[in-house]
């Protein structure tokens, strides 16, 4: 991310030099200036002019809210644990910083870098995170400025970059039985082959284990149905073993309605 001279530069600079010079610390509120960050998904092209695209912040709250922008990888591993390297270089994001006033709207815009022929879809997660030093007007009797450490608001959007023509191919590869933790229980997993993600909505899963045969609906597959499946990636998630269903060998297949 190419970080572009804006106004924020001196906050940090003036809060220590306030810090330094004995300034009162106010006791932090939950109530302070809060934030909105839209859309919650933008997907960009590699090249050309859909390779930049904005985001807004919106200040929501009656104070004034610092905020700083940044975009990040999103790795994800077999249990959807979420990791985030750095990708600054990448994408230019201007402003990378913001002062909001109570009410005010800022237009943040997100220009890809990278790679302009990419083989599949490339997640990213773009962080709006409020900065952690507000001011306040001292009150009469106070002489010296008060420096208030804030309640901290972060707000994370879905930011993809996407060639033409990517589209999702997911499998199911396993289904099986485990006992864990004394409880019995069915692990599957997922790979998605395709180039693009794929949200496993209206996920219906069938198994067959002893001669019988269960359908399990979305409101039976809590924590599977719904999940985001990104493209080249694998994903395994463990539900209850169904009831009615022979414990042992088990063959499925889904489908997405």
């Amino acid at each position: 991310m190419k970080i572009l001279t804006q106004t924020l530069a001196p906050i940090g600079c003036l809060a220590s030099l306030l810090l330094g010079a004995g300034a009162l610390m106010a006791p932090p509120s939950w109530a302070d200036a809060t934030y909105q960050l839209s859309p919650s998904s933008l997907t960009l092209e590699p090249s050309g002019s859909r390779s930049t695209g904005s985001f807004q912040v919106r200040s929501t709250g009656d104070e004034p809210v610092a905020v700083e922008i940044r975009v990040t990888e999103r790795q994800m591993d077999l249990n959807g644990r979420e990791t985030r390297p750095d990708a600054e270089d990448d994408f230019v994001v201007y402003p990378p910083q913001i002062l909001l006033q109570p009410g005010q709207v800022q237009t943040v815009r997100v220009t890809w870098l990278g790679e302009p022929n990419p083989e599949y879809e490339l997640p990213f997660r773009l962080i709006a995170e409020q900065l952690p030093i507000a001011f306040d007007e001292p009150e009469a009797v106070v002489t010296t400025p008060v420096v208030r450490i804030s309640a901290l608001y972060n707000f994370v959007a879905s930011l993809y970059v996407a060639p033409p023509g990517v589209s999702p191919n997911v499998v199911l590869e396993s289904a099986s039985y485990q006992n864990i933790n004394g409880q019995d229980a069915l692990v599957v997993q997922f790979n998605n082959q395709g180039t693009a993600r794929q949200l496993l909505t209206g996920l219906h899963l069938t198994l067959e284990a002893g001669g019988q045969t269960v359908t399990l609906n979305p409101e039976q597959l809590q924590g599977i149905s719904g999940e985001n499946l990104l493209a080249q990636n694998q994903r395994q998630f463990t539900v209850p073993w169904p009831a009615g269903l022979p414990v042992g060998p088990v063959t499925a297949t889904f489908d997405l309605r």
